[in-house]
């Protein structure tokens, strides 16, 4: 119960927390359309200086004993924008659904192979990336990631107490093509060592301002597997489209499938992956 009361306050003081920016490059007398345009790009950038309550899901078809896994995961974020770097924040807090026999990413150990659909929270996983001021079209930045013990049954335990390195580096290539790569590696409680590598690549369609597609996948390394794939690797793409609702306020929303040609024992077969992101002024 205490682990439960620690994850609700620091929850809400994330969220609550004084929002520091949606990255609005934009002036005062753009349109929506520039506005929309902007908050996209600004969500396709790690290390923008954005505020904002993110949702990363995953509907995982196939795992285990051929039961669907859920894996709905809030991010909060917010940065701080200091004269030479900025800080950027960011809380990953799972709840997953997790079927009998599935090994699914955040969880480490794979779930029994008898029983029903365990329901739950799995562990915190906090992010901060300290990033020098750049000029150039490419900037970079590094940090901790730090794992904290909120599971609430032992089925869901990941990395438990637990912390990493973790690095970005943000990019594009031409006008319309957005790039961004993290690098992490999270230690934890009972042997748990996972490495993470985050390649993200968006198009976004000059005709349609806010309308993009890409590539957000996250293939994970689980070094404590001894028998069978220790990578998961997911292809596929996502369609977003972000919304400027005014006064600061933009909405995105994404939807794609994705198909495991390589997995661990328990993995998914494939998945269908949606977004919903709350963006927020200054």
């Amino acid at each position: 119960m205490s682990r439960l009361c620690f994850f609700a306050v620091l929850l809400l003081v994330t969220v609550t927390a004084t929002p520091i920016s949606a990255q609005q490059e934009e002036d005062a007398d753009s349109s929506p359309e520039e506005a929309a345009a902007a908050m996209a790009r600004a969500l396709q950038d790690p290390l923008a200086n954005i505020a904002a309550i993110m949702t990363d899901n995953d509907i995982h078809i196939g795992t285990g004993n051929g039961v669907a896994t859920p894996v709905f995961q809030v991010q909060p974020v917010y940065s701080f924008n200091f004269s030479k770097f900025s800080l950027v924040t960011r809380a990953v807090v799972p709840i997953i659904g997790l079927a009998p026999g599935a090994k699914i990413p955040p969880v480490g150990e794979p779930a029994p192979e008898t029983g029903s659909t365990t329901w739950g929270l799995g562990d915190t996983s906090f992010q901060m990336f300290v990033a020098p001021k750049s000029r150039g079209s490419w900037k970079w930045g590094v940090g901790p990631q730090l794992s904290l013990k909120t599971h609430t049954t032992g089925d869901l335990r990941g990395a438990g107490w637990g912390a990493g390195p973790v690095g970005v580096i943000v990019g594009g290539f031409g006008p319309n093509v957005s790039f961004a790569g993290i690098l992490g590696q999270l230690w934890g409680q009972n042997g748990f060592s996972t490495t993470l590598i985050q390649p993200n690549v968006f198009y976004n369609f000059p005709g349609v301002p806010g309308l993009a597609i890409g590539y957000n996948g996250a293939i994970t390394i689980d070094h404590s597997i001894e028998e069978g794939s220790k990578v998961q690797l997911p292809i596929g793409f996502v369609v977003g489209r972000t919304t400027d609702l005014g006064r600061g306020y933009g909405l995105d929303m994404s939807i794609g499938p994705y198909v495991y040609p390589v997995k661990p024992t328990g993995g998914p077969e494939w998945s269908l992956k949606f977004g919903l992101t709350l963006l927020m002024p200054r």
